[in-house]
């Protein structure tokens, strides 16, 4: 009768016991375990719940335990996230305690610590711009810019975190240069002038498109002479209309930059009138 009962007291141990190992050993040998607020991945988790490479682990006003098969534990205190990476875990924010017996590697913005020996117990936080590391148990090898650095047993130490590069802003788009004194941007401008310029050359290569023969003073050309007398009067032609095209243009822009000089030179001068009679009046 007592032999059956402990044979009843195994099984059903066996049925508790063998599931989670089984569920460890398929989703990389790592779970976690919560109670209250506690995310992974963005989503809340009720009880327990398997942890792979690259999931992120974060808690509010609860802690979170996260426990391996080897045996290493790691438990994320409140109000803090890690990412589990291949080869340890990321501190994002807050601190995480580290109980390891396989040298567990923990690393916090440009700083990595790993225990000297496999086994260790140690806490690594990220206050602000700082990143605190404290040994309890075991000597640690503490890594930043190409140096390490051993840390021993008992010992704690302050470092300074580098900030993540900021992304470098997009280049301003390059704006069209604005006459002085002129309503007109240097983009209008242009286009006017282009279209002037173009129809003046057009202008002025069709007033010529005739060759004539005829000299001014009414006599006759010498041979080959009336071509390039016929060419010389088009680009005359086509340089008078460009012109007088453009004078109107050109006009508008200047009183529009005197306009607005004087109006410059009114202002201040206005305003010590005002301020001369003030004075006068005693106001």
């Amino acid at each position: 009768m007592r032999n059956s009962f402990a044979t009843k007291l195994l099984s059903i141990a066996m049925m508790l016991v063998f599931p989670a190992a089984m569920l460890m050993a398929e989703t990389g040998n790592t779970m976690l375990y919560a109670s209250g607020n506690v995310t992974l991945n963005g989503k809340e988790v009720a009880r327990s719940a398997s942890v792979a490479a690259g999931d992120k682990i974060e808690t509010a006003g609860t802690t979170a335990t996260a426990v391996s098969q080897d045996g290493t534990k790691v438990t994320v205190t409140p109000y803090s996230a890690i990412r589990y990476q291949s080869a340890g875990v990321d501190v994002v924010k807050g601190a995480a305690a580290i109980n390891t017996t396989d040298g567990l590697p923990a690393q916090a913005a440009q700083i990595t610590v790993t225990p000297k020996d496999k086994t260790a117990t140690y806490e690594i936080a990220r206050l602000d711009n700082n990143i605190v590391i404290t040994s309890h148990t075991g000597a640690l090898m503490i890594s930043e810019a190409g140096k390490t650095t051993e840390l021993e047993a008992g010992s704690s130490s302050t470092r300074t975190a580098e900030p993540s590069p900021a992304p470098a802003p997009p280049p301003a788009p390059q704006a069209f240069p604005v006459f002085p004194g002129s309503n007109l941007s240097g983009k209008q401008v242009f286009t006017i002038g282009a279209v002037v310029g173009g129809a003046a050359i057009i202008a002025g290569l069709w007033a010529g498109a005739q060759p004539s023969a005829v000299a001014p003073n009414g006599g006759s050309f010498p041979t080959g002479q009336s071509v390039s007398s016929h060419q010389g009067r088009g680009m005359n032609r086509a340089i008078q209309v460009a012109r007088i095209a453009a004078t109107p243009v050109l006009n508008g822009v200047s009183n529009s930059a005197r306009i607005s000089s004087q109006s410059r030179s009114v202002a201040p001068a206005r305003t010590a009138r005002v301020a001369h009679s003030s004075v006068a009046t005693g106001r």
